[in-house]
């Protein structure tokens, strides 16, 4: 199997739900027990492409003048400058800012086998499934509801940075590129491809996780839930059993049911969001098994296929560390 790299509808609305989904949350938080950070064993249980996504505009520490700041205007109309603040060196700093261009984007879920909750039993169908949760984070669009805050995009860089080789992968700093190293598919510095991806599939690693309320506006809590990449699982450190078999979910694949089925909302929602949605065999996929009308697409592969770039891709930055979202989750039993 490979994650296939490739490059650059409306629905009907929706019922109104019954459920009670602030006992759903109460119940969840006070299940899993996490009220305060604490950093357990996960296995990446789902893999999600959520299309090609409109990226933010990139934001990179510049130690310039001004004279240096509105020559590179000059050069570049669209770059601009502002002021920020480096949240590893916790300093102000002077941000150089360009808008990025849309890119691949993919989402990790995450199950912690040890912690099973029954949300279904909230759906009259009692099902105790292990606790999981999703990498990025969670963010509210108008027009769009929640999204996934933080989608990871998956951005060819050059490894030799003195530019004598083209040793193309994922940029070091980024999300898969960290967990690849920590599950030991390869060993830091060596190249690792963005088809590449699928390979975490059943890994077990450390995450640092929070489920809690948090206080807001006139009283109201709001459920929220954190988890962050942490490390490798410690030698000798017990790992635990995925429950069922990891899910990989592909925009041009045929991915079955029960794929579609355990996206939770601001997932699918984000994917909605990307560019390449509308005709796409997932558009479909989407519409007949959560509702909709089913839209015309291009047929859907049996199988995924790797596409490599057949020329160097254009070498874009490599993403800043984010501050992370806070996750509000308004959605499903999955």
């Amino acid at each position: 199997m490979a994650f296939e790299v490739y490059g650059a509808g409306k629905t009907d609305t929706p019922q109104k739900s019954d459920v009670d989904f602030d006992a759903i949350n109460a119940y969840v938080v006070e299940t899993a027990g996490l009220q305060n950070r604490e950093t357990m064993v996960g296995v990446i249980s789902m893999i999600v492409d959520l299309g090609e996504q409109n990226l933010p505009d990139a934001e990179n520490t510049f130690t310039g003048n001004a004279a240096e700041e509105a020559e590179q205007i000059a050069a570049k109309p669209d770059t601009y400058f502002k002021d920020g603040f480096d949240h590893d060196t916790k300093k102000n700093v002077r941000l150089k800012c360009y808008p990025q261009k849309p890119q691949q984007c993919v989402a990790f879920a995450v199950d912690f086998p040890d912690i099973l909750v029954d949300k279904g039993q909230f759906f009259g169908d009692s099902t105790p499934l292990p606790l999981r949760m999703w990498l990025g984070g969670q963010f509210y669009i108008q027009g769009s509801g929640m999204v996934v805050g933080r989608p990871t995009p998956l951005k060819y860089t050059n490894l030799d940075k003195t530019r004598k080789t083209k040793v193309w992968s994922l940029g070091q700093l980024t999300l898969p590129y960290k967990m690849a190293v920590a599950s030991k598919l390869i060993k830091a510095g060596e190249p690792f491809l963005p088809d590449r991806v699928d390979e975490l599939l059943g890994k077990a690693l450390q995450f640092t996780t929070q489920i809690y309320f948090k206080a807001g506006k006139n009283d109201k809590k709001y459920y929220t839930e954190y988890i962050n990449f942490a490390a490798a699982t410690g030698r000798g450190q017990a790992i635990p059993t995925l429950v069922g078999e990891p899910m990989l979910v592909q925009f041009n694949v045929d991915n079955g049911k029960d794929a579609i089925k355990n996206m939770r909302n601001h997932v699918v929602n984000t994917i909605k969001c990307a560019n390449n949605y509308e005709g796409s065999p997932i558009q479909a996929q989407i519409e007949e098994v959560r509702g909709g009308k089913p839209a015309e697409s291009a047929p859907a592969t049996p199988a995924p296929v790797a596409a490599k770039p057949a020329a160097a891709p254009v070498k874009q930055a490599a993403p800043q560390p984010a501050e992370d979202f806070d996750s509000f989750d308004d959605d499903i039993p999955f």
